[in-house]
């Protein structure tokens, strides 16, 4: 069957629709943010970047982005590599493999809704999983008022986002390393490589591929993430744990500031810009040729 330009649009065609619909939606997102939008009816009144201004001013929005930045440093880097290191183990536990596979996996399959509930009962101070167990091991000195402690309540949100996207990261770096052709692990195997030695110079240098997903991903989570914190901490102890997204859904739903919540979103736009874009293009240059 010969294909013709009419066949390319209809299957296309659909595939546009939808990322025509997108940017449209960013560029109306765009201008609604330079607007003087207050209350539940839509003003158009332009005012330029006052909305911008606004939230540069507000000491409450710096704490957000910071805690943002927390989550970007804290949560991608171990669950790629605990993501990696599981990968690597259950490629190695030969038939045991069917056993482990959905064992780690099933905690994606979870809502944060879920996960935040649980979670924030195993870290409750008083009657908390964490806490019962520790005592009841004697280690009462490592008892932690966890999620009601100031400096340490964003890292247990961390932690909970750990353990829920390490079964995430896990699959893709199985999928690269199944790619691997088996001739080369055989051959370092019968020169007397180590497993350690064959993770370290045959499995890490051949799965970045994996890898640019795996990270790019992890990282557009961390700069939009919302369930967990709405859930396990609604921002507390005082603005300790909110993050960006948090309160532009304040803005936007709560106080009813249309023109700031919007342009909440289209700073969360440019951060996911400024950090997956680069990682991506100097990944893909490192990895890919």
């Amino acid at each position: 069957m010969n294909y013709n330009f009419k066949h390319l649009i209809l299957f296309l065609a659909p595939l546009m629709a939808i990322v025509a619909l997108m940017y449209f939606m960013i560029i109306w997102t765009a201008g609604v943010s330079m607007t003087e939008w207050v209350g539940l009816v839509p003003s158009w009144k332009f005012i330029g970047l006052g909305n911008y201004t606004t939230l540069l001013g507000l000491g409450r929005f710096w704490v957000n982005l910071q805690n943002n930045v927390i989550w970007l440093a804290t949560f991608i880097i171990p669950t790629a590599a605990f993501g990696l290191l599981l990968a690597y183990g259950i490629e190695l536990s030969g038939r045991a493999a069917f056993i482990w596979r959905p064992l780690f996996l099933y905690p994606i399959a979870l809502s944060f809704v879920i996960t935040g509930t649980l979670w924030a009962w195993m870290y409750d101070p008083g009657s908390g999983v964490i806490n019962t167990i520790l005592r009841a091991l004697k280690l009462d000195f490592l008892a932690g008022s966890w999620i009601a402690s100031p400096k340490l309540a964003i890292y247990c949100l961390v932690g909970t986002a750990i353990w829920q996207y390490t079964g995430f990261a896990m699959v893709l770096y199985l999928a690269a390393i199944h790619g691997i052709p088996p001739e080369i692990r055989e051959a370092a195997m019968v020169d007397g490589a180590s497993h350690l030695q064959i993770f370290r110079h045959i499995i890490v240098p051949n799965v970045g591929h994996a890898t640019l997903i795996v990270v790019a991903t992890l990282a557009i989570f961390s700069l939009k993430v919302f369930d967990l914190v709405w859930v396990m901490t609604m921002g507390a102890p005082g603005h300790r744990t909110e993050v960006l997204p948090y309160l532009m859904f304040i803005m936007a739903f709560q106080q009813y500031r249309g023109g700031v919540g919007t342009a909440i979103s289209v700073i969360i736009l440019l951060l996911a810009i400024g950090v997956v874009l680069p990682y991506a293009r100097w990944a893909m240059k490192k990895w890919m040729g």
